[in-house]
């Protein structure tokens, strides 16, 4: 039977992970002097408490080699195989780890590593394809031929609620986010297929919100709105998309690994 492998960065809340039997490689995070797994939506809270206030940069970290080891034999030792989405390599070692990990289990055949370029909700779309292919009855290399069909178009997309975050990253420069913030400068990030750029700037979180949902197509499968630290503008979001998309809807959390780079944020994903 194929099992699913993913990396925290999925974003996958509990409930769906313990229906479907998957299992989860965490991510690690350093911030104020202690360091812990991400863990799954619904458990960020007290890191966000402490983010949003402090001036303290958090560091991230992949996953060990044993922790992508011991799950794949776990897996083989139970007769099965296995698919792994990781966070996209242009942002991450996990990949490298997997990959790596691959080659040192007891049977590399047995799995199939495939990197999402992309994180979050989008990973999660994929998951949710991947379990109804597997009912289907694809095999793991139609699978992964199959999600590669859907990466050309699917995307994840976010508006950050201020610019401060990207700057403490070094993603802008201090003046840029300086001036952006007194013209009220919202930009939009979009991910796709590995690679992270400013789909557009606009002025206001309005506008920014009529245009994130003008950016998402007409074609797509599953949508996902989400949000980065309990945005103050998650629910006008919600509100601008309902009933604009006659597709299955999500709503999904980001922890801290993605967050750590964007700050407080909403966005949305999806996949065609």
């Amino acid at each position: 039977m194929i099992k699913i492998i993913t990396d925290s960065t999925a974003y996958i809340p509990k409930e769906y992970l313990l229906e479907n039997d998957i299992k989860v490689i965490p991510l690690r995070v350093l911030f104020d002097e202690e360091e812990f797994d991400e863990g799954l939506p619904g458990s960020y809270n007290s890191f966000f408490e402490k983010f949003t206030k402090s001036k303290m940069f958090p560091k991230t970290s992949q996953p060990s080699l044993l922790d992508f080891t011991n799950a794949y034999n776990e897996i083989i030792k139970n007769g099965d195989e296995a698919v792994v989405f990781t966070i996209s390599a242009s942002l991450s070692g996990t990949n490298s780890v997997a990959n790596l990990a691959r080659e040192q289990c007891k049977d590399p055949s047995k799995i199939t590593i495939i990197d999402s370029k992309s994180a979050c909700q989008t990973t999660w779309g994929y998951v949710m394809e991947t379990i109804e292919k597997i009912k289907e009855g694809y095999s793991r290399e139609e699978i992964e031929k199959h999600i590669s069909s859907l990466q050309e178009n699917s995307s994840i997309c976010f508006v950050p609620d201020s610019l401060e975050y990207l700057a403490r990253g070094g993603r802008i420069g201090k003046v840029s986010a300086t001036i952006g913030t007194l013209l009220q400068l919202k930009p939009i990030l979009m991910f796709k297929k590995g690679v992270l750029g400013c789909e557009k700037k606009t002025i206001g979180i309005n506008k920014a919100i009529h245009d994130i949902v003008a950016m998402i197509p007409q074609n797509i499968k599953k949508l996902f709105v989400i949000h980065i630290a309990n945005s103050k503008f998650f629910e006008l979001l919600k509100t601008s998309i309902k009933g604009k998309f006659n597709v299955p809807t999500f709503e999904g959390e980001i922890g801290p690994v993605v967050a750590s780079h964007i700050g407080p944020a909403i966005g949305v994903a999806w996949i065609c």
